[in-house]
């Protein structure tokens, strides 16, 4: 009987586990629900082992061990709540709080904080200090979203090791020696990250704060509701905390296959865009003056405006827009009006293809070299790639920044020996990925692949499920039924316009044809989540809602489908597939959807790879990519 050398079995208060080598001694306590109490530790860094809370007996050892930072070896014994073991915890908290002040009623981590839980938990029951604690700087401005309380901090060194080890940008330090110590930036220059929310996230203590939400609210007041971010196409997962119907902040959700935990300042403190400011009603333009009438009257109007229009109607559909809008958005064009210009895009790119996505985000850290075709432009598109690259490199992979054109530089910097390559580029560099690729195809021994970072949290829904002139869903060619894309449309001889912007980020934003063209329009319909100069260009103004009030689903860069979920309330404000579906109803058609459910699984029914994806939370997969 063969042997697993990888394999380590330990006892941890005489529970018997077996785990891998390499394995920590507080991970392996996990295994068997032991909770041993941390500070410093985190799972995606380094063990330092400084705040000694973790200490624990481990047999044949004169003295206690830090559970974080010793591996496991087979046959050991650990105990966890031996007589010395909670001395030695009660006094590390003790030190503590020697000089941490006692503000929790107004400290912003109130009730989520590790130190309150482990002081209840762990800690002695009262204090034997009775002298003046010491007093550092408080509400030190780092940035113009974080504020540092020095008082607060207890030296975990969690934000200087993400800045060390995660972002790589090393904005924070550890500053002085002993009781002394405290943290900075380089000479108190403002931080300069894109990624300093994770700071205050990671942050065992209320040490650091977010502008947005100090003072704001407590984790008991707050409604948290799993959804996706809607900075960009990266797909990473949140969640959205809101009070009283209103947005409060934004926090992390871990994907390992996407985000990895940690989210970009440009995603994570977006959420003011989604915040709605009135009970605002649908507009109708009559006489050149907008009159508010109600969402009947307003579809209606809207219904029999476009059958006026016939079939030269546009519909612009954000690619913010969750793929069931998406679904009714193009059965509305291509089925009712009979129209096939439709696009949800800003100008002109080259054609989306499956293939655009077969280097999946996760795999990027399991390529030998991967080349960012572009450099900063796209990690600029999706500011989490920065930290997967950044990981990715630590792990061994190689990973080359060169021009969006240097297509030589990034051939010759790429080894004939290479097993993976990945290659990353925005869509508007398509023409020169694919030359590289084909390049490197005939060069190199293994496998070359490519991600393109897409426009807007769902432009690869978009793209899948046909808003396009000239492809239907699943990429389908038209057979001649191709219609014009968006820089085609002024000229073009058409009568309306239809806009679906649901989103800020992401805005119909008029070229200066067509800021020429618009006003010649008889027809604009504009229904869209927040107000915006095109309301003065438009005949009808129809409310929506924003991300963080509906359900559905969306579609990340990599095609890996995700639920976003109602966070906040806007009965006031019908539905957006509701709205279609009245205004396709309206039109002669004969819709009955019931509620999102209904349509996702419609969606699914006419594409068997979304059917696939949607089940499981997974990637579209189009036939050979994988």
């Amino acid at each position: 009987m063969s042997v697993q050398t990888d394999q380590v079995t330990l006892t941890v208060n005489g529970q018997s586990v077996t785990v891998p080598k390499g394995t920590l001694i507080l991970d392996a306590a996990k295994q068997v629900g032991i909770d041993i109490p941390i500070f410093c530790s985190h799972p995606k860094m380094a063990p330092v082992a400084v705040c000694r809370m973790c200490l624990v007996e481990v047999e044949k050892m004169p003295k206690l061990q830090p559970a974080c930072a010793v591996y496991v070896a087979e046959g050991m014994a650990v105990k966890t709540t031996t007589d010395q073991v909670n001395k030695y915890q009660k006094g590390v908290l003790e030190f503590l709080l020697i000089n941490h002040p006692l503000d929790c009623p107004i400290c912003d981590k109130g009730g989520e904080c590790p130190l309150q839980d482990q002081t209840f938990q762990y800690g002695p029951g009262a204090s034997r200090y009775e002298f003046q604690k010491a007093h550092f700087d408080k509400a030190v401005p780092l940035s113009d979203k974080i504020v540092l309380d020095r008082e607060r901090c207890i030296l975990c060194w969690r934000c200087t090791r993400f800045s060390e080890e995660i972002s790589g940008e090393r904005e924070l330090a550890l500053i002085q020696r002993g009781v002394h110590t405290i943290i900075g930036t380089f000479n108190d220059e403002p931080a300069q990250s894109n990624y300093q929310g994770n700071w205050t996230e990671i942050c065992p203590v209320g040490a650091l704060t977010a502008r947005q939400y100090r003072f704001i609210s407590r984790p008991w007041d707050l409604d948290r509701t799993a959804s996706i971010c809607p900075g960009c196409s990266m797909g990473c997962n949140i969640q959205i905390d809101a009070r009283n119907n209103r947005l409060g902040r934004f926090q992390s959700r871990e994907n390992l296959a996407v985000d990895d935990s940690w989210l970009c300042d440009y995603g994570r403190y977006s959420f003011p865009n989604f915040q709605r400011k009135s009970q605002e009603r649908p507009q109708v333009r009559r006489n050149g003056v907008l009159e508010e009438v109600s969402f009947e009257e307003a579809i209606a109007f809207t219904a029999e405006a476009l059958k006026q229009a016939g079939g030269q109607v546009a519909g612009w559909a954000s690619p913010a827009d969750t793929n069931e809008e998406l679904f009714l958005f193009r059965r509305l064009f291509r089925e009712v009006l009979q129209s096939p210009h439709l696009d949800h895009r800003s100008g002109v790119v080259a054609d989306p293809e499956p293939d655009d996505m077969t280097l999946p985000i996760a795999e990027i850290e399991r390529c030998d070299h991967v080349v960012v075709l572009g450099g900063q432009e796209v990690i600029d598109a999706a500011p989490v790639l920065h930290l997967r690259l950044f990981k990715s490199q630590r792990q061994g992979v190689t990973v080359h920044r060169v021009g969006a054109a240097d297509v030589k530089g990034a051939l010759d910097a790429v080894p004939a020996e290479a097993q993976s390559v990945g290659i990353l580029a925005t869509e508007s560099n398509k023409k020169a990925t694919l030359d590289l690729q084909s390049k490197l195809g005939k060069k190199v021994k293994g496998t070359v692949r490519r991600l393109l970072v897409t426009v807007g949290p769902n432009g690869r829904g978009a793209k899948d499920l046909g808003i396009l002139p000239h492809l239907g869903p699943g990429y389908a060619s038209l057979n001649g039924q191709s219609g014009k894309g968006r820089v085609e449309w002024p000229g073009a001889g058409l009568r309306a316009l239809y806009v679906h912007e649901s989103s800020p980020l992401n805005r119909f934003t008029p070229t200066d044809a067509e800021s020429m063209w618009l006003p010649t329009l008889p027809l604009v319909v504009y229904h869209r989540f927040a107000a915006s100069p095109l309301d003065d260009l438009a005949h009808v103004i129809l409310p929506g809602r924003a991300f963080t009030e509906k359900d559905g689903t969306v579609t990340n860069m990599e095609g890996r489908v995700q639920r976003i979920r109602k966070g906040i309330d806007a009965e006031w404000v019908w539905e957006d597939w509701r709205v279609l579906q009245q205004i396709a109803n309206g039109l002669g058609a004969s819709w009955s959807y019931d509620g999102v459910s209904a349509i996702t699984a419609a969606l699914a029914g006419g594409l068997a790879p979304y059917a696939a994806a949607i089940n499981d939370s997974g990637r579209v997969l189009w036939g050979d990519a994988t």
